[in-house]
């Protein structure tokens, strides 16, 4: 799939953009292309996930395809001095192996951030190197709208504090 985007920028074709699946509700199945799940304090990330609204109210997954988390080893939020106000959620951690690439996803729901960095499987035809690859990585929280207060990131179900002032 690469070599054919990279054969269509040299070509000077227009590139196409992929867009994200619409939600979808059918039949009480909540169909998503991807999604955090909180629950019992793990987080677990999914692609093509399925779920069904129990009577309590709270959804149930029914199927999906979960995919692993990276390792975090460091995680910090730095505010920085600018207008509008920005934060940077900066991490350090490693994947198993070099063929793994790493995959961000970020959701807001009130006063916490909710961040998944999964590891998707690189297709290679050759053997991968089996050794620990170290990242670091940075990663732009948006709270140009939020009020002064305190805020939390769960990464991979660790929390972490900051305050905006």
């Amino acid at each position: 799939m690469k070599n054919w985007m990279m054969l269509m920028m040299l070509a000077g074709l227009p590139m196409m953009t992929a867009q994200a699946q619409p939600a979808l509700f059918d039949d009480e199945v909540l169909s998503i292309g991807e999604a955090i799940v909180v629950e019992g304090g793990q987080t677990r990330y999914y692609e093509n996930v399925q779920m069904r609204i129990e009577q309590n109210g709270d959804f149930k997954v029914l199927g999906g395809v979960e995919k692993p988390l990276a390792t975090i080893t460091d995680k910090a939020v730095s505010i920085l001095e600018s207008d509008p106000l920005q934060a940077v959620l900066q991490l350090k951690g490693y994947k198993p192996t070099p063929c793994y690439e790493l995959h961000q996803s970020v959701t807001r729901k009130g006063d916490t951030f909710h961040v998944a960095l999964s590891l998707n499987v690189l297709q290679t035809l050759v053997a991968c190197v089996q050794m620990i690859d170290p990242f670091e990585l940075n990663i732009p929280l948006d709270v140009s709208t939020l009020a002064p207060g305190q805020y939390h990131v769960n990464v991979n179900g660790e929390t972490l504090d900051f305050q905006l002032n």
